[in-house]
């Protein structure tokens, strides 16, 4: 799972700093605390992006998954109207991945990398285009047994993937 923060660099370039971490923070903490309560690991904050997983070696990964994801998205339309909307895209994927302690000599990060990180990515970037804030493969979807709680949006091709893939949108 990947989200972004969107008009973060509208955002950056026309507030005060402390307003924008503020904005962050407000942003993280809907987000971060539906995945822990979910089961899922947050591995890293990505400037105003976050990568988790939800590991498949738990019982229900993909349905919890799917409950966290809702919850952040209802936590930010039960704001009191903010002087900033929060608005965000996120991609899911299942798959493996590989993970470990990655950097240079002097500095390591905990991460995971590999295609299904990849595809995560690429359907978070896919969110702007298709005018959906969650995008979801046909996998994971396969996986959950979700089909009833998206939208296929059809084939698409996804960069860095030889075939087209079938994207889904959650409906919210």
């Amino acid at each position: 799972m990947i989200c972004d923060l969107r008009n973060f660099t509208e955002l950056s370039g026309r507030r005060h700093r402390d307003y924008v971490i503020g904005v962050l923070n407000e942003y993280f903490d809907m987000i971060a605390e539906p995945i822990e309560a979910f089961g899922g690991e947050i591995l890293k904050f990505i400037g105003d992006g976050l990568l988790a997983i939800f590991p498949l070696t738990e019982p229900d990964a993909c349905r919890r998954l799917l409950d966290a994801v809702c919850a952040a998205y209802d936590a930010t339309a039960r704001r009191t109207p903010p002087a900033h909307p929060i608005r965000f895209g996120t991609g899911v994927h299942v798959g493996e991945v590989m993970y470990g302690n990655i950097g240079s000599k002097r500095r390591l990060d905990f991460t995971v990398i590999g295609p299904a990180v990849n595809l995560a990515s690429r359907l978070e970037g896919l969110t702007n285009d298709l005018k959906r804030p969650v995008l979801v493969s046909g996998d994971f979807v396969t996986a959950a047994g979700c089909s009833a709680k998206t939208d296929c949006l059809g084939l698409h091709s996804i960069k860095g993937f030889d075939d087209a893939l079938e994207v889904h949108a959650l409906r919210l």
